[in-house]
């Protein structure tokens, strides 16, 4: 059984609807709309209020470019891994993933294959998870099936993708807290900044057998991710 590490929310009580609107996830904070990207579609017809690209304040692209390359890791299904949770961010190197996405790798946990635009092979573990998680995110993303377990929910993405542009403001993450996780499954909810808001993605993942790597789970009732505003993050673990 998965590891339990939840606790009381800290989201806002504000009724906030949720949707997808011309490729965006939209929510609604005081009047005020805040595009929030989950699988864009194309935004052309969008409204004005719709932010465009801009390039996240921190960290940039150029700050992960700047850094040193991570060295390749033995990452991918290791035998003995530690299944604590974590209680502390993993020392980790931002790289800019070919979809634009800044996300998080590591010499221990992975990704040890970062070709194209599918970087894979995460260490079987809770921290192997939460680096996972954004690669496989910026992966799906990208358009990648791979990524994600089949499935209708994996195949509705897929389709968004597809059909949709690539120039749309990437989210940054900012840290996580592991709301459950053992050898075969996670669930790992994710503090990023969108649009000036932070904001929850709950993203779950299982292991593959088959494919020896962890996988987003985009299917089973409800929305997936799982995305609310934050109004407290005193909760997460900082990456930074």
């Amino acid at each position: 059984m998965a590891k339990n590490n939840n606790t009381e929310t800290d989201r806002g009580t504000l009724d906030l609807g949720w949707w997808v609107s011309g490729g965006l996830l939209v929510v609604i904070i005081v009047g005020v709309i805040v595009g929030v990207v989950i699988w864009p579609k194309d935004t052309t017809a969008a409204p004005n209020t719709t932010p465009t690209a801009t390039a996240p304040a921190t960290p940039t692209a150029e700050d992960a470019r700047e850094q040193p390359a991570a060295e390749t890791a033995a990452a991918c299904n290791t035998k003995g891994a530690d299944q604590a949770l974590p209680t502390e961010a993993p020392k980790t190197v931002w790289k800019t993933h070919p979809h634009e996405w800044l996300v998080p790798t590591s010499t221990e946990y992975g990704p040890s294959n970062q070709k194209e635009t599918f970087w894979s092979c995460f260490e079987q573990s809770p921290s192997g998870a939460v680096i996972a998680g954004p690669n496989l995110f910026a992966a799906v993303s990208a358009g990648v099936e791979e990524a994600a377990l089949p499935g209708p929910g994996r195949d509705a993405a897929i389709e968004s993708v597809a059909e949709g542009s690539s120039d749309y403001e990437r989210a940054v993450f900012e840290g996580f807290r592991v709301l459950a996780a053992d050898k075969s499954s996670a669930t790992i909810d994710y503090w990023v900044r969108a649009a000036g808001t932070n904001v929850s993605v709950v993203m779950e993942m299982v292991w593959d057998e088959d494919a020896s790597d962890w996988r987003l789970n985009l299917e089973g009732a409800g929305d997936h991710p799982r995305i609310s505003v934050l109004e407290d993050t005193s909760n997460y673990i900082a990456w930074r």
